[in-house]
């Protein structure tokens, strides 16, 4: 059975690129407290105790970047033209963020420089805005630029 292009909704997932699963973090972080501790172990046991301690002030340190790493492992943006309306889903850290636009009354700004984000800007209210493309190389979100804004409508005034 051939497919319905004209019922597809467009839509556009940048997501941050995690380079370790939760699972290989896990055992990356286990060899080293296995490690660290039984080098302290060692000059604990010579006497020098100051170094267990340090040792596990270490360990504390790197658990703390190693969580936050996992916080943001999954962070991602989804972009939709759905049922006359774009939606821009940010998640962050766990907390979601949802933005809605009327396509009719929106406008993209296409990225110049590498380091520039997506600009999304509603014509008609100055305050509602949003910039997109965080986790995308600088191609990637001209391309999406390009893409979504050639999917509005032309806007045609108040």
């Amino acid at each position: 059975m051939p497919r319905d292009h004209s019922r597809e909704q467009p839509q556009w997932l940048l997501a941050r690129h995690s380079a370790l699963t939760a699972r290989q973090l896990l055992r990356a972080y286990g060899l080293l407290c296995l490690f660290s501790l039984v080098i302290a172990a060692a000059f604990a046991l010579r006497g020098l105790w100051y170094i267990p301690v340090f040792s596990f002030a270490e360990l504390i340190l790197v658990a703390a970047a190693l969580l936050h790493y996992l916080r943001h492992a999954r962070d991602y943006e989804h972009i939709v033209l759905r049922d006359g309306e774009l939606i821009i889903e940010q998640v962050s850290g766990g907390h979601c963020r949802r933005h809605h636009f009327s396509p009719w009354r929106t406008r993209i700004a296409v990225p110049q420089w590498p380091r520039q984000l997506i600009h999304i800007n509603d014509i008609c209210d100055v305050t509602r805005h949003v910039a997109v493309g965080v986790f995308a190389t600088p191609e990637r979100r001209r391309q999406v630029a390009q893409e979504l804004g050639a999917l509005l409508p032309p806007y045609l005034g108040p």
